[in-house]
């Protein structure tokens, strides 16, 4: 419940300081919508993105994509950009809710295959998009992404028999975007 409360609470923010500054209601604020494909958790794992753009530097995202080892991964987010469309560099937070950890279970003394699952959560982080040429269509998309919650328990899955390893709370994401 603390992490819906924590998505509730970042999305409310974001809209509030975009209306703050007079932004929506304008005829110029939208921007280019743009779609991706990459790796990374705004893209489900190994997949593709949409973003739409909702007001002026703020869009919504979502990815859709596999996991290789435990089925289909998806997230769904904002992302604000701190700089205006026109500029090639653009820096920007994001925050998704989605799949953002995968373990790969070995069992202990059982001749089974291993299997992996994947587990959701909330995805906070910094990243940018790099886009050139004179209309700022194709470009590089990066982020640096920290695991604020997730849904595995080491020690529930080390008790049903996993040798499992603790996985580390930094992502990174990587993709070819085009804006349109």
């Amino acid at each position: 419940m603390k992490r819906y409360a924590l998505v509730g609470v970042l999305i409310l923010f974001v809209v509030c300081t975009a209306r703050s500054e007079g932004e929506f209601g304008t005829e110029d604020m939208y921007g280019k919508h743009s779609f991706g494909v990459g790796f990374g958790i705004q893209y489900g794992i190994i997949g593709a993105n949409v973003d739409v753009n909702i007001a002026r530097n703020l869009n919504v995202t979502a990815g859709l994509g596999t996991t290789v080892f435990a089925g289909a991964g998806y997230n769904l987010g904002l992302k604000y950009f701190l700089t205006p469309l026109n500029r090639t560099f653009r820096p920007r937070i994001a925050a998704y809710y989605g799949v953002n950890a995968i373990i790969v279970k070995e069992y202990v003394g059982i001749t089974k295959d291993d299997e992996g699952e994947n587990y959701t959560g909330l995805s906070l982080g910094i990243g940018g998009q790099w886009m050139w040429g004179e209309t700022k269509t194709n470009g590089l998309d990066f982020d640096i992404m920290y695991l604020a919650t997730t849904g595995w328990d080491l020690d529930q899955l080390q008790a049903e028999g996993f040798d499992v390893d603790e996985p580390g709370k930094v992502r990174v994401s990587l993709g070819y975007r085009h804006a349109f």
